[in-house]
């Protein structure tokens, strides 16, 4: 080949490149030349001949014409494109795999120690006071001592306590009866004594509420050991239940919705098992 003036013409280089008159060098500077001769030739053949591919200009755009002057088009390199597509996929999975395992912490905790032991949204129930009934007995020198202690009644509710005392071990009954009254706000106290002579002596008392047996209180005194029972209306409080009740969730303000932390029912066990697995699906795809 024979080296060319750089200003021939269009039709004169496709005619050079046909009939392979035209300088390899004229193909090595202009792309457009060289995109025409790989087609024609093929790049292997194209290296034989001592071509080389143009070198890929530096600058940050190229100038092209569109008939009303030249328009300057900013130059993306292929290479970036790829790797920013490439970078949505991990962010993605990175952002599903933090939110899995922040749900199967929560869960895990909720029944470990609940929920509500670090986020108080449970709110205690304004109920009745908590009741409690006890009683005493002692005998000195012939007669029965008896007192009941009633706390936490209902104010103006009616309470009643009966009783049947009895000596030699409950083989004669010395007296039955009892007591009633309205309660206010002052804890209730009821003292009774009893002529008694033929140890051991026994009572049995049972507290009534509007007509309602609620509480008994029973004992011994002489030969036996004292022996009180007691009975007590508790109302649950939400420090005691901390575990949220998954299925209760939309009333989670009320004492109804949580339980005691430390076990876990169906929905608790479902929903690990479901992050879990979700997690390590992730995990096993990002790799």
């Amino acid at each position: 080949m024979h080296r060319r003036e750089s200003n021939m013409s269009d039709s004169e280089r496709l005619k050079g490149l046909l009939d392979g008159s035209i300088d390899p060098s004229e193909i090595e500077e202009d792309p457009a030349l060289y995109s025409m001769a790989e087609r024609i030739y093929g790049r292997d053949a194209l290296e034989e001949m001592g071509v080389n591919p143009p070198v890929k200009p530096k600058a940050h755009g190229i100038t092209t014409s569109n008939g009303n002057g030249g328009v300057e088009l900013p130059e993306v390199p292929i290479e970036e494109e790829e790797v920013k597509g490439g970078m949505k996929k991990p962010r993605r999975s990175k952002i599903l795999i933090t939110v899995s395992v922040i749900c199967l912490f929560v869960v895990a905790s909720n029944v470990a120690i609940g929920i509500g032991t670090y986020v108080p949204l449970c709110e205690d129930e304004v109920g009745p006071q908590v009741l409690t009934y006890t009683s005493s007995a002692s005998e000195i020198e012939g007669t029965l001592y008896i007192s009941w202690t009633v706390a936490g009644m209902n104010i103006s509710s009616n309470y009643s306590i009966t009783w049947v005392i009895s000596e030699d071990g409950s083989n004669e009954v010395v007296d039955e009866g009892g007591s009633s009254w309205t309660a206010g706000e002052t804890v209730r106290i009821q003292t009774e004594n009893w002529p008694v002579t033929k140890p051991p002596y026994t009572y049995l008392s049972v507290l009534h509420l509007e007509g309602v047996a609620v509480a008994y209180s029973n004992g011994t005194v002489g030969d036996s050991v004292q022996a009180l029972a007691n009975i007590q209306q508790l109302t649950p409080k939400c420090e005691d239940n901390t575990r949220l009740l998954w299925s209760e969730l939309p009333e989670y303000n009320d004492i109804s919705s949580w339980d005691s932390a430390g076990t876990g029912g169906i929905i608790d066990g479902a929903l690990m098992m479901l992050f879990g697995l979700t997690t390590m699906l992730l995990l096993l795809r990002k790799r």
